[in-house]
């Protein structure tokens, strides 16, 4: 039986393409019309690309075209389809803009590129320096704001080597030199730096004197409560100190004077 003939080509293009991305379905087809377009593929063959590279759940989405197909543009057809079902509208680009951006693990830079991308004309770039630089560490905010840079491109670059050469402690970030592109920004990141590890080691100093002071144990008065001792000029005996005018017997030595009650004649 004969094996049916398999296009190396076609099996190259799908492997470098793939599955449609539903949270990025306008960069998916940025990245597969890239590989497709110097296959000079039909209209037809196009479409049936794109079908063989969406999922269960998206298949859902555009039953209806792919049973009841156009004559013509199917390609056009299904991307405008899937374009207006997975990609976020303008006021959710917006919305993710001001309140779901998070640095995370990505360099300042990183989240740049992402919130401008939403941005798209949308926000000034006064006002997405502001949103951007919200999302950074408190720290990184005061270098930037210190460093008396207003282009967005440039505090990014700054945001980026102060978060991976310097190391925040308790707020306050120890910068290490780093090499730079740009000796001006490297060189203020120094002077920044060397400012932060001075109130650094005030703070710690302040915090070690209290420490000291709260925790230092109170010396005890005890001139009031030495041991008494017989050669005290007020020894009582045990008697007359336990029970005083009711004591019926005595010990010498004893200070106790009593007119009524003669010394050593009763017990206890």
């Amino acid at each position: 039986m004969a094996q049916p003939e398999v296009s190396v080509s076609g099996v190259s293009v799908s492997a470098r393409i793939p599955e449609f991305w539903t949270d990025l379905p306008r960069h998916w087809f940025i990245q597969a019309e890239a590989v497709l377009h110097p296959q000079k593929m039909s209209d037809e063959a196009k479409f049936q690309f794109v079908i063989s590279k969406l999922g269960k759940d998206v298949i859902q989405q555009v039953t209806d075209i792919l049973v009841k197909q156009p004559e013509n543009g199917k390609y056009d057809t299904l991307k405008t389809r899937l374009l207006d079902i997975y990609e976020e509208s303008e006021n959710r680009k917006v919305q993710k803009l001001i309140s779901e951006m998070e640095l995370g693990d990505q360099k300042p830079s990183q989240l740049l590129r992402k919130m401008q991308e939403l941005a798209s004309g949308k926000v000034t770039d006064e006002t997405l320096t502001i949103l951007w630089q919200n999302h950074l560490p408190g720290w990184v905010r005061g270098i930037l704001t210190a460093s008396g840079l207003s282009d967005i491109n440039a505090l990014a670059r700054m945001a980026d080597k102060v978060t991976e050469n310097a190391m925040p402690i308790q707020g306050v970030a120890a910068v290490r030199s780093a090499r730079s592109d740009s000796p001006d920004v490297i060189a203020e990141i120094h002077k920044l730096g060397e400012r932060l590890r001075k109130i650094e080691n005030s703070q710690r100093s302040g915090g070690r004197s209290r420490s000291r002071s709260l925790g230092a144990p109170r010396t005890r008065n005890t001139s009031g409560s030495r041991k008494r001792t017989p050669a005290d000029p007020d020894w009582l005996c045990y008697y007359h100190y336990k029970f005083r005018a009711r004591a019926h017997k005595c010990v010498q030595p004893c200070t106790w004077k009593t007119s009524n009650q003669p010394t050593g004649s009763a017990e206890n």
